[in-house]
């Protein structure tokens, strides 16, 4: 007897520590804790776990994480512009999931790696492809030669879509942008051409603009010296010029090899005064 209650102490001690984890969450991720029960029932959503952290030793609780770090999801298309041209290029989305939301996303959108083993399953089950559909029609709506410059006027409409259509979900659009463009060949060499003459369209402006501001340089500078002139001729009345004349009599008295004949020049007459302005006796 002692035996059999001995056997049944350990077989309970053994299903225990089957039981028993301690299930953890890393850094990054939340985990979606939830119980088996050991006979028969469904799973039970038990809490959300912050990590880094875990469980500690729990009976038969077991946690699936989740990612909720913003991470890029790039998806690769060939589509046809509005005027019917094969561009192909890369939109990347910047997703990350609500840390409060961890349940609803579990029990609704899934979880945990995708068939193809490289996206989460609420990617792969409820994203990609309203993901894709958003940016095929929105780049549709654009001509070959005007998707390169409009970017990212093309990542803006795409992000507002998405998050209007995922705004009451787990899942969260941080940014959307459009690059690595591809074109037929023909298309690239018209592009290149297109950009070459809004540069030369740019240089020519830049040249006109400098063109412009050294004609008003000329005009304000012609302007200035034109009002000069005007003041000087104002200015020099006869009084003036006759002393500016004396003046200069005077510095020539200075020189030993000068004569200077002064004849008068009024109505009054008057001979020639020679002055003998040189030095000596």
């Amino acid at each position: 007897m002692k035996s059999l209650k001995k056997m049944f102490v350990l077989a309970l001690l053994g299903l225990s520590l089957v039981g028993c984890s301690n299930e953890t969450t890393p850094e990054g991720y939340v985990g979606y804790v939830y119980h088996i029960p050991l006979v028969v029932g469904q799973a039970d959503f038990v809490n959300a776990q912050t990590g880094p952290t875990s469980t500690g030793v729990s009976w038969r609780r077991f946690v699936m994480n989740v990612d909720v770090r913003p991470k890029n999801y790039t998806e690769e298309f060939h589509i046809l512009s509005r005027d019917n041209l094969n561009v192909g290029f890369e939109a990347h989305a910047r997703i990350s999931i609500s840390a409060s939301a961890v349940q609803d996303l579990i029990e609704h959108y899934g979880d945990g790696a995708s068939a193809e083993g490289e996206w989460p399953e609420w990617y792969v089950r409820a994203v990609r492809r309203p993901y894709r559909t958003a940016v095929r029609d929105i780049v549709h709506g654009y001509d070959a030669y005007d998707i390169q410059s409009s970017t990212q006027e093309i990542g803006g409409q795409i992000l507002t879509r998405l998050q209007d259509e995922f705004g009451d979900t787990p899942i969260q659009f941080e940014t959307i942008s459009i690059g690595n463009l591809t074109y037929p060949a023909a298309i690239n060499a018209e592009i290149q051409r297109k950009l070459a003459a809004e540069q030369d369209l740019e240089r020519m402006a830049r040249e006109r603009q400098i063109a412009e501001q050294q004609a008003t340089i000329v005009v304000t500078t012609s302007r200035g010296r034109a009002a000069a002139q005007r003041i000087v001729n104002e200015t020099l009345t006869p009084l003036y010029v006759q002393h500016e004349m004396l003046e200069g009599f005077r510095a020539l008295s200075h020189s030993d090899r000068v004569t200077i004949v002064a004849a008068p020049t009024g109505d009054d007459g008057g001979g020639n005064v020679l002055l003998n302005l040189g030095g000596g006796g």
